[in-house]
């Protein structure tokens, strides 16, 4: 049980790492970590759960970028950057987008 706790704490914490330290030799430990301690189903899973987390969170988003653009277009970017990062964790994780 603590063992699944921490690999999606793990994956969920993901992303920051991903978007931060993109090409370290620590991320990249992570990625196989991953792979070698969850089923690609489990990945897919916690990803899945990131994404619609951060999905609920699109106008506090929007709202936190320059308002010089109007909201339905922030909108759109705050959603095309999570979609982004979505694309690109299931990249690096290998797998296949659907």
């Amino acid at each position: 049980m603590n063992t699944r706790i921490i690999k999606a704490i793990t994956l969920l914490a993901l992303p920051l790492s991903l978007s931060v330290f993109a090409d370290t030799a620590i991320t990249n430990v992570s990625i196989d970590t991953i792979k070698q301690t969850m089923t690609p189903e489990q990945i897919r899973h916690s990803l899945d759960n990131w994404k619609a987390n951060e999905m609920t969170q699109i106008e506090a988003k929007a709202q936190a970028m320059s308002d010089r653009a109007p909201i339905e277009a922030r909108r759109e970017l705050a959603k095309a950057q999570i979609e982004q990062e979505y694309s690109r964790i299931s990249h690096r994780l290998g797998l296949e987008l659907l």
